[in-house]
């Protein structure tokens, strides 16, 4: 089986055509529709009979999703339709043409809504090299698609994968590596030539292939998706890479509700996602045997702590993962191997970037270590966006109490050079906001640091008048220090906090951030401004602060393609005699 995000465009319906009934609710939780609806090219009907067990099929996809999703998602049969004859050219069919088998036969479907699944069963064609593909997402016709190659009346692992499909989620992959004496390894990092992925590799994924079961839909899965399955922000903890190591319990997946089920943390582009899988319940097939590292063969995949990487950002789907493999074995075969971690085991990365160990555990619970060996070496201040960082820098750089918190625009940077300058020479801290919002970060710095005063660096078009407004809620007193443009607020933060006779004047570019971002600490610490320029003139506002403070010396800060040599030239009219 294979996902296919684009089979080809949809085409108006046929005078025939079968129309879906319209149901309510929203995507994805609720109640989800089956339809079976085989096509053929052949001028003779085939001899099976496409309605065989259908409900039989459906039921047993409806009970996994219920117990799965704890009674959030419910899957039922619309209709299972007899034989209807497609258009296909001789060419169409000898290519397995996946894009003319649905321009021919979305023809016949008309209507249908996001949780309605239609599965186009066709005749085996040895040209399809695949038993069944999904769309990843609904059809440009508003429903999801998936079409069998000879399986006429498809089971539940088609239809569990075409649910998971059709609402964006990709099954696990697992990437194997080979080392240099042939000898499979667990996944590094960074796959070399010598790893090659397997697709729907998880053993334990509604969407894999495994014949003899199918396990919970992982966490990763209900966290991406929303509203997919309920997920409850206290089933998972997020621990910073790294911080200082981390003991917790993670309990078993579809445990108790309230106990933390998923440890995530995200590292050199990569989200991994930790999980605790146990011989019970939905999973009661696998075999929890301890794991014999000289080589017994398992009859099914043991449970364990799991980790899975999911390379960010997520530009393709909402959930494309590899599985890690943490025991070798000469075989690819996914009953022989078993990627758990149990009791007394652990994993390092490469270069000791990360550490994953296994304390007591039992059917509950197990006991789980998580460090950064390398990582906590070096010391970073760091958050999940542009916001969180600025947070995170004030707080372990400030007590309660500043005088000044600076605050700056996070999403264009002219206004920030200049002021980060006076933030440094005065001690205080330079907070980035939104345009039109505080981030919620940044209103809990604020909380902390309870300022007397708040400085708005900047215009309304980059920080807008309502959040001005609403920043007197963390300071008695808001200024706002602004001009007409980046150059001229850069004048006036210059005139609001320096003297004529400064010694230093540093004058970067108003065009490209970079060096004022290696000059604004110099600036702070030796108490001289930072007078913004164009490249090829100096702009009337900043000629007028250059005159006003009189500076002894004057710096340009960066090379003759972001501030001209004759700009530079003309600054020495401005130096006091």
């Amino acid at each position: 089986m294979r996902p296919a995000t684009d089979l080809g465009p949809g085409s108006s319906a046929a005078s025939h055509a079968v129309r879906l009934p319209r149901h309510t609710g929203s995507k994805e939780i609720g109640a989800h529709y089956v339809y079976y609806a085989p096509m053929s090219w052949t001028s003779l009907q085939p001899a099976q009979d496409p309605t065989t067990n259908a409900s039989t099929y459906v039921a047993r996809s409806g009970a996994y999703w219920n117990d799965a999703a704890d009674g959030q998602v419910s899957v039922f049969l619309g209709w299972a339709e007899d034989w209807r004859h497609i258009n296909l050219t001789s060419s169409e069919i000898a290519t397995c043409d996946i894009a003319a088998i649905w321009r021919e036969a979305s023809k016949n479907i008309t209507g249908g809504r996001p949780n309605d699944h239609v599965l186009f069963n066709l005749p085996y064609n040895p040209a399809c090299d695949w038993s069944d593909i999904q769309y990843v997402g609904t059809s440009p016709k508003g429903y999801g698609v998936s079409i069998t190659n000879g399986l006429i009346v498809p089971k539940d692992d088609v239809i569990n994968r075409a649910i998971l499909h059709n609402d964006r989620v990709v099954g696990t992959d697992q990437v194997l590596c080979t080392d240099s004496a042939g000898k499979r390894v667990p996944l590094s990092l960074t796959p070399e030539k010598s790893c090659e992925r397997v697709a729907y590799n998880d053993p334990w994924s509604p969407a894999g292939w495994l014949p003899f079961g199918y396990g919970h839909a992982g966490m990763p899965h209900a966290k991406e998706m929303l509203d997919f399955l309920a997920f409850d922000a206290g089933n998972y903890e997020i621990i910073p890479a790294g911080g200082p190591d981390r003991t917790l319990d993670l309990y078993r997946l579809q445990g108790p509700s309230g106990n933390v089920q998923m440890v995530t943390f995200t590292l050199d582009g990569y989200r991994y996602d930790l999980e605790y899988r146990v011989s019970t319940g939905l999973e009661s097939w696998t075999d929890d045997q301890t794991y014999d590292s000289a080589g017994v063969t398992r009859t099914t995949p043991g449970g364990g702590v799991i980790l899975t990487q999911t390379e960010l950002p997520d530009a393709k789907y909402i959930y494309d993962s590899n599985l890690i493999d943490f025991h070798t074995t000469t075989s690819d075969t996914v009953a022989q191997r078993h990627p758990g971690l149990e009791t007394g085991e652990s994993f390092t990365a490469p270069l000791d970037i990360f550490k994953i160990a296994v304390g007591a555990a039992d059917q509950t619970r197990a006991q789980v270590t998580g460090s950064f060996p390398s990582l906590t070496k070096v010391a970073r201040w760091s958050g999940k966006d542009r916001f969180e960082t600025s947070a995170a820098i004030s707080a372990t750089s400030y007590e309660p109490g500043v005088d000044t918190a600076y605050v700056a625009s996070g999403r264009v940077f002219p206004d920030a050079l200049s002021g980060a300058p006076v933030a440094g020479r005065d001690k205080n801290p330079m907070l980035l906001v939104d345009t039109k919002a505080i981030p919620p970060s940044i209103a809990a710095e604020l909380t902390r640091l309870q300022p007397q005063r708040i400085v708005v660096l900047g215009g309304v078009n980059t920080i807008t008048p309502e959040v001005e407004a609403a920043l007197a809620a963390y300071a008695p007193t808001v200024e706002r220090y602004a001009g007409a443009d980046r150059f001229a607020a850069s004048a006036a933060i210059s005139a609001a906090n320096y003297d004529p006779g400064v010694n230093t004047a540093y004058v970067a570019s108003g065009r490209v951030y970079t060096d004022a971002l290696s000059g604004a600490p110099v600036a702070g610490m030796t108490a001289g401004p930072v007078v913004l320029t164009d490249t090829t003139t100096l702009p009337a506002a900043s000629a007028a602060e250059l005159a006003r403070l009189k500076p002894t010396k004057i710096v340009v800060l960066g090379g003759p393609n972001t501030i001209s040599y004759a700009v530079q030239a003309q600054l020495a009219d401005y130096l006091a005699n």
